[in-house]
């Protein structure tokens, strides 16, 4: 009786592969057809063997976990337009040649985790309807995702890339808020080489993350991010301040010496990453010269870096002071419409506590006071009247403080805002 031909042993290599095809004859491994890294492998095996995986009815999804295709196989005829009707996995697989999956629609899940693009890897209108995962995903050359429509997450943390990677013109219909053409993209921690590109181009990235990466390095061109009371924000900020109602970290803080209060929090840790980045965003377009965004990003690293300061929740501490006063040189319109009320406040306040007319001596009417502190904080020195009492002169030495203070910080917004464009 004859022995059963040995069966492949990808396994050994990735345990999470299993493999019953038989090995192929003079392979060094003892790897199947699929699987085997020898150049002298038939073709017209190689495609049965993949035929057989694709009528293979009973399977779970579409097994293409390790497989080695080699540079002679052109797998538009395999993949591109084609519509795989249950999960599709080509995770640990290796594209020596092109990888066309052009057009391609996944409608469960799409792994190319810790796959290898050797050449071209093309996902040009490729319709992703549930996560794509491109974890740990090596891209040696051309990777474009030109016009592909990521419904859920698409997951490229970890991903090393040595040539350039495009995405542009993506159309999803994820789900969220603003804005609608929205992907969850993760691009954490990704590995660029000396030379190296990822772009991204005529897009949103409202809800991606970029934590561990150097996005001074990133082409971003005509892109949308997360829209947060009147400015541009990344995503990670929205995370964190989320994560902030579930762990009051002031509290922790305020009660850490006590006997039951926890351990420190890692909020603080979080922020300064964040902060990193939005001081990256700000280099990379003060190069592209969008100063409206570069100025949004400003105001996020400012946030970032005064949140979770312990003095935070000080009402006079020197940065919720500038926040409040003109959003970090960045709202002149705030700082503007905070001096004018200065100025009203101020006025009524000296008008209150009495402002006398030297010459001839009588009560001042209402619009002298006005008159008065204007020429007070231009550093004039009215001589035809004087405030009366105590409170009269702390109004009028608050008002050489106040008011051109808050107009000096009304002058750097208006120049941070304007002037940057010069």
């Amino acid at each position: 009786m004859s022995e059963a031909p040995p069966t492949c042993r990808i396994h050994e290599k990735y345990p999470e592969i299993e493999c019953t095809n038989s090995v192929l004859p003079g392979d060094t491994e003892d790897l199947c057809i699929l699987h085997s890294h020898e150049k002298g492998k038939g073709l017209a095996a190689f495609r049965e063997a993949l035929r057989a995986r694709w009528t293979q009815e009973d399977a779970e999804f579409y097994d293409f976990r390790g497989v080695y295709f080699p540079d002679w196989f052109n797998p538009l005829n395999y993949f591109g337009s084609r519509e795989f009707t249950k999960a599709a996995d080509f995770s640990r697989a290796t594209f020596t040649g092109a990888a066309n999956f052009s057009l391609a629609t996944f409608t469960d899940e799409a792994h190319f985790y810790n796959t290898t693009f050797m050449d071209w890897a093309n996902f040009w209108g490729a319709n992703f309807i549930d996560w794509a995962d491109f974890g740990l995903a090596i891209f040696k050359k051309v990777a474009e995702f030109c016009g592909s429509s990521f419904v859920e997450e698409a997951d490229f943390s970890g991903a090393k890339i040595f040539g350039r990677i495009d995405f542009q013109a993506l159309n999803p219909q994820g789900k969220g808020k603003p804005p609608p053409s929205a992907f969850h993209g993760n691009f954490r921690g990704l590995e660029l080489s000396l030379g190296a590109v990822l772009r991204f181009q005529d897009l949103s990235l409202a809800y991606c993350e970029f934590s561990g990466n150097d996005l001074r390095q990133v082409e971003f061109r005509h892109v949308e991010w997360y829209p947060y009371r009147g400015r541009q924000s990344i995503f990670e900020e929205m995370l964190l301040r989320e994560e902030e109602k579930e762990d009051p970290w002031f509290w922790t803080r305020l009660s850490r010496y006590a006997p039951y209060s926890p351990h420190p929090s890692e909020l603080t840790d979080k922020y300064g990453e964040v902060e990193r980045l939005y001081r990256d965003l700000q280099e990379n377009y003060d190069k592209a010269r969008d100063y409206k965004k570069m100025g949004d990003f400003h105001y996020g690293e400012m946030e970032m870096h005064r949140r979770p300061n312990k003095w935070r929740w000080f009402p006079f501490y020197w940065y919720n002071l500038y926040w409040a006063l003109s959003g970090y040189g960045e709202r002149p319109s705030r700082a503007f419409g905070l001096l004018i009320c200065f100025l009203a406040v101020l006025t009524g306040l000296l008008a209150w506590t009495g402002l006398e007319i030297l010459d001839p001596k009588h009560s001042a009417s209402f619009g002298n006071p006005f008159f008065y502190l204007l020429q007070k904080v231009t550093l004039q020195r009215p001589t035809w009247a004087e405030p009366v009492g105590f409170g009269g002169k702390l109004v009028a030495g608050l008002s050489v403080l106040l008011i051109p203070g808050q107009a000096a910080l009304f002058l750097l917004a208006l120049r941070n805002r304007l002037g940057r464009r010069r």
